[in-house]
């Protein structure tokens, strides 16, 4: 099971800081978009 951040889609803004967020965080190992069932590009699914 991997967590989800819905984060909507909008400007893009706050997809971008989670993503850089994410991309620092030790415990998390890969992130990457949702499907276009699981909310495409306005969700983020993690790896930890």
């Amino acid at each position: 099971n991997s967590p989800f951040i819905i984060h909507g889609i909008g400007t893009g803004t706050v997809r971008q800081i989670v993503r850089d967020i994410l991309a620092s965080h030790p415990l998390v190992t890969s992130f990457q978009p949702g499907e276009q069932g699981e909310g495409g590009d306005g969700v983020t699914i993690v790896s930890i």
